[in-house]
């Protein structure tokens, strides 16, 4: 199948790239000798029209033959001036120099349309049911919050701008990092008017190619929040029995889906009582080493993952709650700030972290969600990351740079998980930087997940399919085009290494995970490759489509050919540009394979 693959990958891109050459050279009258899909010697072969078809061993490549073409004057060229009389009408050469850049530039923008194409039909197919607008998790302290923004609402409108699906919310508040803005929500069927700020967060996806965005953030999520619960010490809700990382399963005998429901039922019950069936998350050590490991080192096993119960109730079991008539007494809030997972030997667990504890502060700032701490701790690293000084480096030097960037730690505030929740406990949390195995980029690692568990988010119909579809592949091919355009561009600058770029192989085992990762993933590389080998083309480089777009520029500007001599000079100088890439790709593809085996 490794093969199946690369070839249900590659042949594609090859025969949509000469397919543009072909038909608009026949579109201008050009007559075509060969159409050819592959390098080296012939498969399979056939004649129709006049022109020849074939399919060759090697599918690295193709070329399409037009009468002329050859500037040696084989199949009816001309050498200069070596040939007296007219060219044929048919032939390459002898049309006008615009007509000869469209069947050049064919082959790329056939490169670009075969991504929209399967960008537009995949979301025409796959996304006739779409988020909806309404809010699934309203993180704590964060703009929505602060507004009164509830889990359940709708958003409709932000800045009279239209919010059907949470695309649109996504794509509103980006674009207004830091700004007032005026949302318009629905609430049990009510419209109400809020004004908030958007923060602003510095997305540093690719520093090293200068993509670091400045977008706008209201702290909601899709996603519905279960109802795992933080408890205040000494609160109504801890006196009952309630424990910070408890699951709330039903309330009143009712299953409860959302934390939303939760905070339904309990303003419903003010002033009464109300019957909690919980689940703890977290279950006791399984066996006597742990036990003794955990008290004594302040760590967790890599062999155990979970922390000490909560208390000492059964798995499952009803907590009585008399629910006051205001919220502050109760001391139930959303469990964002409980940590769920603590990593092997990670800078959590050197810290003493476990999972249930909640963190409170990070040098002295109230924490109030994994989501804030995440931000916070990560500044830093981003910081650096972006920094020119530190753009173009790769290997052990980079790392060593980010560690150092890092190497302060951030103290920390935390509740420990358990009968004594109540204390408030200190760590120092010292961050490490790694490169990732596979990529070599480098990596922040904290070692810590988030105890909040979520629902799939509300979907809806589409309100819009054919707008939305143009809207997503827009998008996606502009964001596609920018990244591989910085890419090369930094190639050539040096703040991309060589060992980035891959070839024949690294493209063969991508298109290989095809199996574990469907064919969306398939799809999505596809894309990728094609518009990679549009941009490539269109290079000034002797021997691809764009090295011969500039010698017809050329031509356009001196009303003359490019010399011959010169062209075949240019060809040479091409050939051995192409050949050191071939020979860096294979060795970057020979080095990946080696380390995965040594790995």
């Amino acid at each position: 199948m490794f093969a199946v693959y690369f070839l249900l990958l590659l042949v594609p891109l090859v025969f949509f790239h000469e397919l543009g050459h072909f038909l608009v050279a026949r579109w201008m009258g050009v007559r075509v000798l060969s159409f050819s899909i592959g390098f080296g010697p012939v498969v399979l072969e056939w004649e129709s029209g006049g022109t020849q078809y074939a399919i060759r061993a090697l599918p690295l490549g193709g070329f399409v033959r037009m009468l002329g073409e050859d500037p040696t004057g084989e199949e009816g060229g001309r050498a200069e001036l070596e040939i007296d009389g007219p060219l044929p009408e048919d032939s390459f050469p002898a049309k006008a120099v615009w007509r000869r850049a469209l069947i050049v530039a064919a082959g790329p923008i056939a490169n670009f349309i075969l991504p929209v194409v399967i960008l537009f039909v995949g979301s025409l197919m796959l996304d006739g049911q779409v988020v909806s607008n309404r809010v699934g998790t309203v993180l704590p302290g964060g703009p929505a919050a602060r507004a009164g923004l509830l889990s359940g609402d709708r958003i409709l409108s932000v800045d009279g701008e239209e919010i059907r699906h949470f695309s649109d919310l996504q794509r509103v508040v980006s674009a207004r990092p830091g700004k007032r803005v005026a949302v318009v929500i629905d609430r049990a069927g009510q419209q109400r008017d809020l004004q908030m700020t958007t923060d602003t967060s510095v997305d540093a996806r690719l520093p090293e190619l200068g993509i670091v965005d400045r977008v706008g953030r209201i702290q909601v999520l899709p996603k519905t929040q279960a109802a795992i619960v933080a408890v205040a010490p000494d609160s109504v809700a801890w006196r009952a029995g309630l424990r910070s990382g408890d699951l709330v399963t039903k309330v009143d005998g009712k299953p409860t889906a959302g934390y939303w429901q939760l905070e339904e039922a309990l303003r419903r019950a003010a002033g009464g009582k109300i019957a909690l069936e919980v689940e703890p998350i977290y279950s006791a050590p399984k066996t006597e080493a742990v036990q003794k490991l955990v008290p004594e080192q302040g760590t967790v096993s890599p062999q155990q993952d979970a922390a000490p119960p909560l208390h000492d109730a059964a798995k499952t079991h009803t907590v009585q709650l008399d629910v006051p008539m205001t919220a502050m007494p109760l001391g139930i809030r959303p469990s964002h700030a409980v940590i769920g997972r603590v990593g092997p030997d990670s800078p959590a667990e050197k810290a003493g972290l476990r999972p249930g504890d909640e963190l409170l502060t990070v040098d002295g700032r109230p924490v109030n969600s994994l989501f804030e701490f995440a931000d916070i701790i990560r500044r830093p690293y981003d910081t650096a990351r972006a920094a020119e000084g530190n753009v173009g480096l790769e290997g052990e030097e980079l790392i060593a740079r980010l560690n150092a960037a890092v190497a302060t730690p951030f103290a920390l505030t935390y509740r420990r998980a358990g009968p004594d929740s109540a204390s408030v406990l200190r760590a120092d949390l010292r961050l490490e930087v790694e490169a990732e195995k596979a990529s070599k980029r480098p990596q922040l690692k904290f070692g810590i997940g988030e105890a909040q568990r979520y629902e799939a988010p509300e979907m809806t119909a589409n309100p819009a399919r054919i707008g939305y579809a143009l809207d997503h592949t827009r998008t996606t091919m502009v964001e596609q085009i920018k990244v591989i355009t910085l890419t090369v561009v930094g190639l050539f600058r040096g703040r991309v290494p060589m060992k980035a770029v891959g070839g024949p192989i690294f493209m063969a085992q991508i298109a290989s995970r095809t199996a574990d990762l469907g064919w969306g993933f398939f799809f999505h590389i596809m894309v990728w490759l094609s518009i990679n080998l549009a941009i490539l083309n269109l290079l000034p480089i002797p021997l691809v489509d764009g090295g011969q777009l500039l010698f017809l520029a050329i031509e356009a500007i001196k009303r003359k050919p490019v010399s011959l001599r010169t062209r075949m000079v240019a060809s040479y100088v091409g050939m051995g540009f192409i050949f050191f890439i071939f020979v860096v790709v294979m060795k970057n593809d020979v080095e990946r394979v080696i380390e995965s085996f040594i790995q």
